[in-house]
């Protein structure tokens, strides 16, 4: 005997996007300026460019319990199941590329969370 194939019963209208519960708005017109640019352009690279300094420095502005608490939620973050051993890792050298402090401090609450 063939098995009959029946979609799932929906007893209310499925909201996709656009629809008529959420129209879609249409952005304003962006002003297209009149003046002419003027110059050579070039390619060149940054020299010493530091992509996590900036981010450092604020981390070590912070008061110890502001870091603390920002330390538990990153760790809180990268504990999640949907996140892979490698996404980990790669924002765990990411913060300690901002302050080595920060990295470790990160990894060891995070090693503790994901034991537990």
């Amino acid at each position: 005997q063939r098995a009959s194939r029946t979609s799932p019963r929906r007893d209310e209208e499925v909201n996709y996007f656009p629809s008529r519960f959420d129209p879609v708005r249409n952005a304003a017109p962006t002003p297209i300026p009149q003046g002419i640019v003027h110059g050579r352009r070039e390619k060149m690279v940054i020299p010493k460019e530091n992509n996590f300094a900036q981010a450092g420095v604020r981390f070590r502005s912070w008061d110890p319990a502001r870091q603390e608490r920002f330390i538990i939620r990153v760790a809180d973050a990268l504990a999640s199941p949907r996140v892979t051993h490698e996404i980990r890792q790669i924002w765990i050298t990411n913060w300690t590329n901002c302050d080595v402090n920060l990295g470790q401090r990160i990894a060891k609450l995070l090693s503790t969370r994901l034991t537990n």
